[in-house]
């Protein structure tokens, strides 16, 4: 059994290893990017909605902070906890308010 502790990154043991990371980098990049469309296929095939890079943001944060108002709704009807805090303590609400995605500000808002 491994000693390696749960969210902390460690190299890839095979190349199915590695293909499901680059996978993973590529669902992160389109949250990062508003991928929406090519997105939510991937959701809807059963891609966690929650799903979180190894510094804790989650596909919501990436989306939010970077002011993708279509990605985070789409995420936010997948079921994406908007409530999730990063290894900084940040939510998505705070990562768009911070760059003032007045949409996404409001889309998160309680």
């Amino acid at each position: 059994m491994s000693e390696h502790k749960p969210g902390q990154p460690q190299q890839p043991e095979s190349q199915l290893d590695e293909d499901a990371i680059a996978f993973a980098q590529g669902i992160f990049e389109l949250a990062r990017n508003g991928g929406t469309h090519m997105l939510r296929p991937l959701l809807d095939a059963g891609v966690p909605a929650n799903m979180r890079t190894s510094d804790g943001k989650s596909l919501l944060m990436l989306a939010a902070g970077n002011g993708h108002a279509g990605t985070v709704q789409l995420l936010l009807e997948k079921g994406a906890n908007p409530e999730l805090q990063d290894e900084e303590g940040n939510t998505a609400l705070s990562l768009a308010r911070a760059t003032d995605s007045q949409a996404t500000v409001k889309l998160l808002s309680p």
